[in-house]
């Protein structure tokens, strides 16, 4: 069935509309987030990729974040692109899902991002 273009929009605005706007303060919240975490991988900057997380996300393991910094941050400095695909609850979690799309033409990544109280809680990169 195709729907006037009208129409189409005209649905999308009205969503928009009567979205919560704590909705739309959070995205932005997890935007800059991620956007933080994926700057200190690409600058190799150990101390703020731990810094934006809880107390248990910041004892992640230098040399674990220095092996992928030093596989992405190549990657990441040529350019690349973030598109927020939606959430979802896991073990009473609640996480956001990302497609990040390098500008060098390579496979994409998918990645999660968990903040509890403006902090990381949890963040994978696949």
């Amino acid at each position: 069935m195709n729907f006037p273009r009208k129409a189409i929009l005209g649905l999308a605005l009205a969503a928009a509309l009567h979205a919560p706007l704590a909705l739309a303060a959070d995205i932005a919240t997890e935007t800059q987030m991620l956007r933080t975490l994926l700057g200190a991988i690409e600058s190799n900057d150990y101390q703020q990729f731990v810094a934006a997380g809880s107390n248990d996300f910041a004892k992640l393991d230098r040399a674990q974040f220095d092996a992928v910094a030093t596989q992405l941050g190549p990657r990441l400095k040529a350019g690349y692109q973030v598109q927020r695909l939606g959430d979802y609850r896991q073990q009473a979690y609640e996480f956001s899902l990302w497609k990040i799309t390098f500008k060098d033409g390579g496979d994409d990544l998918v990645g999660t991002l968990n903040l509890q109280d403006g902090k990381v809680g949890g963040f994978v990169l696949r």
